[in-house]
């Protein structure tokens, strides 16, 4: 099975992707996106760009950004990915790889996870299956 490539370059932390939200619908600078969202400018240029990111040119070769078109081209670029129940993700290959001889393990707090080695490198895998919500502990 092909799976799309899972893209990690211009990755926005949660702040910045709730800030997206409250961009409007009006044409942007990269300076003016980039303070809005809270990410380098730097990032329009070398990232964002060349991914194919919704600009337009003036006559004198500026980039202007339309917000609106920026978060919903960002939302469907970087969208969430499912993993297979039979795939980990790892870290060091930085991509989806099949789980070989996993483990089941169960910790005393209720949280199940798988652990695994990746075929590629080598590196150790975790995949977190089932965690049990614990009830607060009341002090009396």
């Amino acid at each position: 099975m092909s799976q799309p490539e899972i893209i990690l370059k211009g990755r926005l932390d949660g702040r910045q992707r709730n800030r997206l939200k409250s961009l409007l619908n009006m044409m942007y600078k990269p300076s003016e996106l980039a303070e809005e969202v809270g990410f380098s400018i730097d990032q329009v240029y070398r990232v964002y760009v060349p991914l194919g990111c919704p600009h337009e040119r003036d006559e004198r070769n500026h980039i202007w950004i339309n917000g609106q078109l920026f978060r919903e081209w960002f939302e469907d670029v970087y969208k969430k990915r499912k993993l297979a129940s039979n795939e980990a993700f790892c870290l060091t290959c930085k991509m989806s790889v099949e789980m070989r001889n996993p483990e089941r393990k169960k910790t005393g707090d209720g949280l199940v996870y798988v652990l695994c080695d990746c075929p590629n490198c080598g590196r150790r895998l975790a995949k977190i299956i089932d965690q049990k919500k614990r009830k607060p502990k009341r002090d009396k």
